[in-house]
């Protein structure tokens, strides 16, 4: 679906904090409260917007992060059963199918190794004969970019997951962020009534999950394919990866404007890249640049083209 000017820069702001009142959105696009108003309800309507939600970084309440990738043999009945199995776990942040250097992608959030060891046997207990091979990694940091795509502009990396702490949840607190998660443009006062609180509650609430960073983003559910985005996954091995390399790599690629995420983490591969282009030549002279630019360092350069992917998918939070 082609978009005009005014429908992007909606797209980007939404994006990038869904909570934006419509009257300074409408100032930001040049347009009335009400025209904006209309075209994210076209934007909806045409599944361009698919809802609003947040991110939560749950290593700000104690869990920690860990990642499965796996091959998956050519059997189709037990990868329909292994995507319903997996989904139904409310552990699990998201789910990834692709195609190339693996075929299924799993991050879970954890309160162990324990607990990341238990789920993995499980796994592949009930699935032997589907799963060929598999990679585990342990997430250092996630490191997000502004969807500049949409609208040409500076953006910096906003950082997730990069630190454990243990912030005691209030259970006013955990249902807000349910309630936030379902829709991040909900009106507080929806908020209040629902659960019997005040709006300063609620406003008090909301304002310590994101001082505490428990709240990283909210955010708009965009339908990227409907936009003609196709999605890829990037694995970088490198020689050796010092600090200034490592200060370098992410300069570099802050300035690409199909970048979104970078990620951090132990690994076979070292870095992690998610680009969202319009089709594999673009993203190819992506990639062509980076390994010139980076000729000394990198060592090898796999890629995963993303089918699907799910975010929640059993729609329910770790502390449900």
């Amino acid at each position: 679906m082609k978009l005009d000017k005014i429908d992007k820069k909606i797209l980007y702001e939404l994006d990038k904090y869904s909570r934006i009142p419509d009257t300074k959105l409408a100032k930001i696009v040049g347009r009335s409260k009400e025209s904006v108003r209309y075209r994210i309800k076209q934007l909806q309507e045409k599944g361009i917007i698919k809802g609003f939600s947040i991110w939560i970084d749950p290593t700000k309440f104690g869990h920690q992060t860990a990642k499965i990738y796996l091959n998956l043999a050519n059997i189709p009945d037990q990868k329909k059963d292994f995507i319903k199995y997996v989904n139904n776990d409310k552990r699990l942040l998201w789910l990834g199918i692709a195609e190339g250097a693996w075929n299924a992608g799993l991050t879970y959030f954890v309160k162990d190794t324990r607990e990341f060891f238990d789920i993995k046997n499980d796994l592949f207990s009930k699935f032997r004969d589907l799963i060929l091979e598999s990679h585990t990694a342990i997430l250092v940091s996630l490191n997000k970019l502004d969807k500049t795509f949409f609208y040409e502009t500076e953006k910096h990396w906003k950082t997730m997951a990069d630190k454990l702490e243990n912030t005691k949840l209030e259970e006013i607190e955990k249902k807000i962020l349910i309630e936030l998660s379902k829709n991040s443009r909900i009106n507080i006062v929806d908020i209040a009534r629902k659960h019997k609180t005040t709006v300063d509650i609620v406003k008090n609430r909301m304002r310590r999950l994101e001082e505490n960073k428990i709240i990283f983003r909210y955010t708009a559910i965009i339908n990227h394919n409907k936009l003609g985005h196709e999605f890829f996954k990037t694995f970088l091995y490198f020689k050796n990866l010092n600090k200034e390399d490592e200060e370098r790599l992410m300069e570099y690629t802050r300035k690409i404007p199909e970048m979104v995420h970078l990620v951090k983490q132990i690994s076979p591969w070292d870095v992690e890249l998610e680009i969202m282009c319009e089709n594999y030549l673009d993203y190819n002279k992506i990639i062509a640049n980076l390994t010139k630019e980076f000729s000394n360092i990198i060592q090898k350069v796999e890629t995963a083209i993303m089918e699907k992917d799910y975010v929640f998918p059993a729609e329910q939070l770790i502390f449900e």
